[in-house]
């Protein structure tokens, strides 16, 4: 099979060619950088130790337009990719799937709106690096996190790696145990965000702690904390719900084909929430189907909307159909079997310009036409569900 991938490609997997994702269609160029943030108030809930929390976040924001040696971005540090391979018809491909983003270029506006995206349970982050990568295109700082011990790896920057199986407690953990950690998991990101001691560690916001300008550039370099989006594919889309409920920062969110969960289905919320479902042949993910859903849109008081997009199935709402873009047919296993008939392009796409439109509208205060029908058809898979 390895020998029909390499020659499908016309890639030296050996020789570690890359697979380069799709450009990105922003007019922002975009850099990343990776921090480990430690919750030392808070023991982490399933690890097999006593220990502090400990989550690993990737950031994905606009850098500066005339970059000089950009190194490109792996999609999976080697740990990662190494676990993947082995679940793939297609072993060693994982560690050359290479993202747009340049690895450690300076973030260059801070200014711009945070975005929080959490992924589906027991999935990493880095199923939705591509995703961060083309909303950062379109003047974002989008965040996305990892949740410890409950994905099948997560790897941090020195080589550490902690997986699902180390974990009896979250082998019994209960779906609401896992909400509860992953609200936390989010409101500490967000709280880490507005301490000058985690911005300094990120290219371009660099403090200079000398100048008695100090303050001045603390202030001139800090992230807008008190009001930032939120989205998250499956049991993240039901996270991103439950912040909107829980704490006000949270302003506006989006859920990518998950079933609700937690207080805020009956207690709802007045912040704005998107909803996107699957449709795949004779399979609908929409109110009639989820009672999860049924329910929590009696009680969401503000904006709201409700879309399904034909040709998907679930996984095709996280960056596994832009990979499937990028080798032959069955190299991705059991993980392709997830997918529908909707392009990896395509859905990121449509992903990204619903996305902006519900965030320039209720971040940046302009613009969103699209989630008035204005521009629909150039969507013709997307299904307003009323």
């Amino acid at each position: 099979m390895l020998q029909s991938v390499l020659i499908s490609l016309g890639l030296a997997i050996g020789a570690r060619a890359q697979l380069l994702v799709p450009d990105l269609t922003g007019p922002h160029k975009v850099g990343t950088t990776v921090l480990e943030l430690i919750d030392h108030a808070r023991q982490d809930p399933f690890s097999p130790k006593s220990e502090p929390r400990d989550l690993v976040v990737s950031l994905f924001y606009p850098t500066t337009k005339h970059i000089h040696n950009c190194t490109l971005a792996p999609q999976f540090p080697p740990i990662t990719a190494a676990t993947l391979d082995a679940q793939l018809n297609a072993p060693g491909v994982a560690e050359t799937v290479t993202t747009r983003a340049c690895a450690g270029s300076p973030l260059t506006r801070p200014d711009l709106p945070l975005v929080l995206l959490t992924p589906g349970l027991g999935n990493p982050r880095l199923f939705h690096s591509d995703t961060a990568a083309e909303l950062a295109s379109y003047g974002y700082n989008v965040v996305t996190v990892d949740h410890p011990y409950e994905p099948f790896i997560v790897e941090y920057p020195d080589g550490r790696a902690v997986s699902s199986e180390e974990s009896p407690k979250q082998a019994n953990a209960t779906l609401q145990q896992n909400l509860d950690a992953r609200v936390k998991d989010l409101r500490f990101v967000l709280d880490s965000l507005a301490d000058s001691s985690v911005t300094s560690q990120i290219p371009g916001l660099k403090p200079h702690s000398s100048s008695s300008a100090y303050k001045t550039q603390c202030a001139k370099t800090g992230f807008k904390t008190d009001k930032v989006g939120v989205f998250g594919h499956s049991f993240g889309g039901a996270t991103a719900l439950q912040l909107l409920k829980d704490d006000a920062r949270f302003a506006v969110g989006a859920n990518l084909d998950g079933a609700l969960w937690g207080d805020v289905v009956q207690k709802g919320t007045d912040s704005p929430f998107l909803i996107f479902g699957r449709r795949f042949e004779d399979q609908y993910h929409n109110r009639k189907g989820d009672e999860t859903w049924a329910e929590a849109w009696k009680h969401l008081g503000g904006f709201k909307q409700q879309y399904n997009v034909n040709g998907t199935q679930h996984a095709d709402f996280t960056d596994v159909p832009v990979l499937a873009d990028l080798l032959p047919p069955g190299a991705l296993g059991a993980i392709g079997q997830q997918l529908g008939s909707i392009k990896g392009s395509r859905i990121l796409e449509i992903e990204t310009a619903y996305l902006t439109a519900l965030f320039d509208r209720f971040l940046k205060g302009k613009g969103g036409e699209l989630l008035d029908g204005k521009g629909a058809e150039r969507f013709p898979e997307v299904a307003l569900f009323e």
